[in-house]
């Protein structure tokens, strides 16, 4: 039984409804563009000092910028360990990387709102990150940010993994 003049009830209004593919605005490109350049210019200014301070830059200017398979191996990990540390909870939690929660962007899935971690992270960021290390198939790095001139600014990764980049609302 509900008294319908209960001060104490709960409001009756309906929560507004969460973003997703279907009632949200897409994030520009220039909000996505920023957006990847900030987290690039994060990981630089992390792994940068990182790179320089441990030898690893002498040693690949002592080599005319090569390093062996294995030094590559390495630093990719120590890479994506950085990205997952400075990324993670933003990204496994919110859906943002640190770029997209500062321009009030969020990685929404087509066909649910909340996306898997394995295509958030493994198809949106690690295999991309793999594919720049193969010389020749590196090429697809450039296709990538060039597909989000497309009609529903999906880039490459986007399409594989299932996602759409929207507006975040403003409690963000």
């Amino acid at each position: 039984m509900t008294d319908s003049n209960n001060p104490y009830q709960s409001p009756a209004a309906a929560a507004p409804p969460h973003p997703s593919a279907d009632n949200a605005v897409l994030a520009s490109r220039w909000h996505r563009f920023f957006g990847a350049l900030i987290d690039g210019l994060v990981q630089l200014a992390i792994i940068a000092p990182i790179v320089f301070f441990s030898g690893a830059w002498a040693d690949m200017m002592a080599n005319s910028g090569v390093l062996d398979l294995t030094t590559t191996l390495v630093w990719f990990i120590v890479g994506e360990v950085i990205f997952l540390a400075v990324q993670g909870w933003l990204l496994f939690n919110r859906q943002q990387t640190i770029g997209k929660w500062l321009l009030g962007m969020k990685i929404v899935g087509m066909e649910q709102n909340a996306v898997p971690v394995g295509k958030l992270y493994g198809l949106r960021y690690l295999l991309f990150h793999v594919l720049a290390q193969v010389p020749g198939v590196n090429l697809i790095m450039l296709i990538d940010p060039l597909m989000i001139f497309r009609g529903d600014r999906r880039c490459l990764h986007d399409l594989l993994a299932g996602t759409q980049v929207i507006q975040a609302p403003a409690n963000r």
